[in-house]
């Protein structure tokens, strides 16, 4: 059984991979996601990795995800008929998101001002690099290109080296986000004004956002902003924070303090224990040593983190990180493993709220698949696994027939006319 928290409404997906979460969210939350598609499918069909790598317009892992719950419907958009069907699905439709190159849908018809005269209620967001307005409004973008101009990966990788992308494409998935928050806050007015309205969706500016505290760092204490690997802190205060371990990586910051004092005093016990602390760390007063991240250290300051770094590297390399974790909860360390995705699958936490699900795809692809589960958890209406991801054109008849009322004959005609 779905979702019933958006029962009863209809989403037009018109995105690319600029746009895939915005659809994957309303299908999850319940809505009926209808995904217009070329005749020769979306391109996220084509986005790696694919299912036993593959290559297959049902085998990519990416398609299967994003696009899980949601109809498939072919319609050409260069055929006048193609564009006819598609406004007369958004005349029967709440959402729309597209992702398409600024003015594109204008020009053939299917903008906001020509959707919205014969759909007042409908909420159009668009999704794009950089917004419609200003000198880069036409630019296009990959997920690499707002990854970089949103500034997030001048913060990636190591200092002196160049900045790296994550492993992941992010970008989309930000905006995507944003425009199904954006669709629902629009949705609110509509309830009393009847009236839809266009959002724009600017790519850069929802990477902009995930910088949080970052961007305010030179404003307080200078040039903070660098790119700094596996440690933290300005150049002349850098901590490292990710440590070797026998089968991966930990991350811990040694501190001082009030804060810091307790968990950084247990961990030299039990470095002491296995014979890796030494005299002046079993003697040091850790509630008064702090010295900062954003301030110069003196040069004994440095010479004990270099010497305290080197020690808990070598003894977190004699334990694996489960039995690194394992033994900090009960010394309440401040440490956490660095995990994989393997780690991540079989984490036990994830398992208790029955994170991952498993999505039936036996009709297509001969076996279940194991998703990540829903966003979040509604006590009054839970979020069920949801239906597996269409084949191309797999609802045409469904939707045009059933939504549309055209009869078969005209369903054949039009696919034979390649305008499906």
């Amino acid at each position: 059984m779905a979702s019933e928290l958006l029962k009863g409404f209809r989403m037009l997906d018109l995105a690319d991979e600029k746009g895939a979460m915005c659809g994957k969210m309303f299908a999850d939350l319940g809505a009926e996601v209808i995904k217009v598609e070329p005749v020769g499918g979306c391109t996220t069909r084509r986005i790696p990795p694919f299912l036993e790598d593959i290559p297959g317009e049902d085998r990519s892992l990416y398609f299967l995800a994003y696009h899980a719950g949601k109809r498939s419907v072919t319609a050409n958009l260069e055929s006048s008929d193609g564009r006819a069907l598609v406004a007369q699905l958004a005349k029967h439709a709440d959402f729309l998101v597209e992702s398409f190159p600024l003015g594109y849908l204008d020009s053939i018809g299917l903008g906001y001002d020509e959707l919205s005269r014969i759909n007042q209620r409908l909420i159009y967001a668009s999704i794009t690099p950089f917004g419609d307005k200003g000198p880069a409004k036409n630019y296009k973008a990959a997920d690499i290109v707002t990854w970089a101009s949103g500034g997030m990966m001048y913060l990636m990788g190591e200092e002196g080296r160049p900045p790296l992308q994550m492993s992941l494409p992010q970008a989309g998935m930000h905006a995507g986000a944003e425009a199904a928050v954006a669709s629902l806050i629009a949705h609110y007015p509509r309830q009393t004004s009847g009236l839809g309205q266009k959002i724009v969706v600017d790519m850069q500016a929802c990477i902009v956002w995930t910088l949080m505290n970052e961007q305010a760092m030179p404003i307080f204490h200078g040039d903070f902003l660098r790119r700094s690997g596996v440690f933290v802190g300005s150049a002349d205060a850098r901590r490292k924070m990710v440590f070797r371990c026998a089968d991966g990586h930990i991350s811990i910051l040694i501190m001082g303090g009030a804060v810091g004092a307790p968990s950084t005093i247990a961990l030299v016990k039990w470095m002491d224990e296995k014979g890796f602390a030494s005299d002046w760390m079993k003697a040091k007063d850790w509630m008064s040593w702090v010295p900062g991240l954003l301030m110069a250290m003196t040069q004994k300051d440095r010479e004990e983190i270099d010497e305290l770094e080197d020690r808990v590297e070598k003894f977190f390399l004699t334990m694996t990180k489960h039995e690194i974790y394992r033994e900090a909860l009960k010394r309440r360390i401040l440490l956490a493993p660095v995990a994989t995705v393997a780690d991540i699958a079989a984490d036990e936490q994830l398992e208790a709220r029955e994170f991952f699900v498993k999505v039936d795809h036996r009709d297509t692809l001969g076996r279940e698949l194991t998703f990540p589960g829903a966003f979040a958890r509604f006590s009054a209406t839970p979020i069920s696994p949801p239906e597996r991801a269409p084949r191309l054109g797999e609802h045409n008849r469904e939707v045009y027939c059933g939504l549309l009322g055209l009869d078969l004959e005209r369903l054949s005609r039009l696919s034979a006319e390649g305008a499906i």
